[in-house]
């Protein structure tokens, strides 16, 4: 690996942390334009809640994320990224989200330079 190269890797995964604080700070404080500026247009979100699958357009997610408001006591962690050229992949822990732990996955999409979330994929573990 280059020098080069090393310098965008380290660029690139700086890029998607800061994509993903912005999911994470929305989130947290109920700022649903914060949150939705994370995600690429026609995302989807999918999961399972409460042992039910659940499958949203991001208007929906964005809805259900603004109706239960502010999760002012939410932890969360960026576990891991991997990339490959203009595509990542990343993984989220996340702590009491209004009494529920999280395991997220992104598939993330960089368009011109600009890092978004294409999908989500989720699992609601038992609340806290």
């Amino acid at each position: 690996m280059t020098q080069n190269d090393e310098i965008e890797s380290f660029a690139t995964a700086g890029a998607i942390l800061e994509t993903l604080q912005r999911y994470i700070d929305g989130a947290r404080n109920g700022d649903i334009a914060l949150l939705r500026s994370a995600f690429a247009e026609g995302a989807r979100v999918s999961g399972s809640y409460g042992g039910k699958p659940v499958t949203w357009s991001l208007g929906e997610f964005c809805d259900a994320v603004a109706r239960g408001g502010p999760a002012l006591a939410l932890q969360a962690r960026v576990v891991s990224i991997e990339t490959a050229g203009s595509a990542a992949m990343a993984r989220l822990e996340a702590l009491d989200w209004r009494g529920t732990r999280y395991t997220d996955f992104f598939v993330m999409v960089r368009r011109n330079s600009d890092w978004r979330i294409d999908s989500k994929v989720f699992h609601a573990h038992s609340r806290a």
